[in-house]
């Protein structure tokens, strides 16, 4: 009777650990998206501060950060909040959360298709666009702690 109890218990105990899933590559990989994409941002603002546009670096710069926040966007899976700076809002409005990645990609989308007409003004208003959706998640979603 007790070598069932014990085995019983390690089935168990196996059990629970099995189902405590360990997310720390996903908030690492999302750690280091956020990072990629910030100093993407970095160099298309200086790309933006020179006199003359050169949309051959703007354009690579854009579908960068597009594709950046196309993976940052599966990197959320319900249970990866402890251990990291996202608030569990992110899992109770998660189609709101989603929906603020699909707008900073479309901005960036936009970007790209600006480069490619060398639309300087169209350019411009997708960064500022892409800028305050940045804010608003941080606002929203992030930590501080």
């Amino acid at each position: 009777m007790e070598a069932s109890m014990k085995k019983i218990g390690i089935v168990a105990l196996f059990s629970f650990s099995v189902m405590a899933t360990d997310y720390s590559t996903e908030i690492e990989s999302r750690q280091d998206n956020f990072q990629h994409l910030d100093a993407t941002v970095d160099l298309l603002d200086d790309a933006f501060d020179k006199e003359t546009l050169d949309w051959d670096r703007i354009m690579p710069l854009a579908q960068s950060a597009h594709l950046t926040v196309e993976e940052q966007k599966t990197l959320f899976p319900e249970g990866s909040a402890d251990n990291s700076r996202a608030r569990t809002k992110i899992w109770t409005q998660k189609s709101e959360f989603e929906g603020k990645f699909d707008t900073l990609s479309q901005q960036f989308i936009l970007i790209s298709e600006a480069a490619v007409d060398q639309d300087e003004v169209a350019a411009r208003a997708a960064l500022d666009k892409a800028y305050a959706q940045c804010r608003s998640c941080h606002m929203n979603y992030r930590s501080l702690w």
